[in-house]
């Protein structure tokens, strides 16, 4: 039997579903009839309409006259763009993701920190047939991975506190086998290094290495990530990677820094 989800009180059920709609849809080239989508939300059919309807018409999905199937609309991007390339860190970042991921061989990808999250604002995918890629728009726990332990090691002390707080309670966290301790000594890590790696957590068959971006000031203001299959992780390819996303990061600190005067 499922179970029936509940809702806060400050909460809107009718907004959490409408969202629940759009990321029925994740990738952006799925399409799905009317009866699929009703499946995959586990809603009734009439609710499903007036939501798919509704949205349709707010330019948020698209629905093909020809055979009535329904797919995110291009209208979407109009929510996003300005969001995920704030001060300009995503348009810059492209060119020097690009060398990286030509440098390596690997997806090259720059993640900023959201709350307690961290998320894909842009990316370049691996060219290999064998990759792993970061589609933007990613949201994963901040203390996962690489990438988001570069992102915590610019967090001041009291954000760490509460973040450390965050992790005895939150069941992600457990579920990943992540405590305080872990988190500490991935910094420690960073702190030495330069840079910072993972496995297999964010996803089971990905590995990578990451790097922080700094601004002028010294404030992490993101996190290059060097993304690949764990098939080809060892140590000898994590040392040739690194110094590429360290490398970028550097580089797109300096731009960054450059039109944000």
């Amino acid at each position: 039997m499922k179970t029936v989800q509940t809702y806060p009180t400050q909460y809107l059920q009718t907004v959490s579903r409408a969202v629940a709609v759009l990321r029925a849809f994740k990738g952006g080239s799925k399409d799905m009839s009317l009866k699929e989508l009703t499946e995959v939300l586990g809603l009734n059919k009439v609710t499903t309409f007036r939501l798919a309807r509704t949205l349709a018409h707010e330019g948020l999905l698209v629905q093909d006259p020809s055979n009535d199937r329904y797919s995110l609309s291009f209208g979407c991007l109009a929510l996003v763009d300005a969001m995920l390339n704030r001060d300009g860190l995503a348009e810059i970042s492209r060119k020097h993701l690009r060398e990286a991921r030509e440098e390596t061989g690997e997806t090259a990808t720059i993640l900023v920190r959201e709350g307690w999250d961290r998320v894909v604002i842009a990316t370049e995918a691996s060219l290999q047939p064998v990759r792993y890629v970061m589609e933007v728009g990613r949201r994963n726990r901040v203390y996962l991975s690489g990438s988001g332990a570069c992102l915590v090691s610019g967090m001041n002390e009291e954000e760490r506190k509460s973040l450390f707080s965050f992790i005895e309670t939150d069941p992600i966290a457990k579920e990943y086998d992540l405590t305080k301790e872990v988190l500490m000594s991935r910094l420690d890590f960073i702190k030495k290094n330069g840079w910072g790696t993972a496995q297999g957590e964010w996803a089971e068959e990905a590995s990578g290495v990451a790097a922080p971006v700094y601004n002028r000031k010294g404030d992490v203001i993101a996190a290059i990530a060097i993304a690949m299959p764990r098939s080809r992780y060892n140590k000898s390819y994590r040392d040739k990677c690194a110094p590429a996303a360290m490398k970028a990061a550097e580089l797109i600190g300096k731009e960054y820094d450059s039109i944000n005067r």
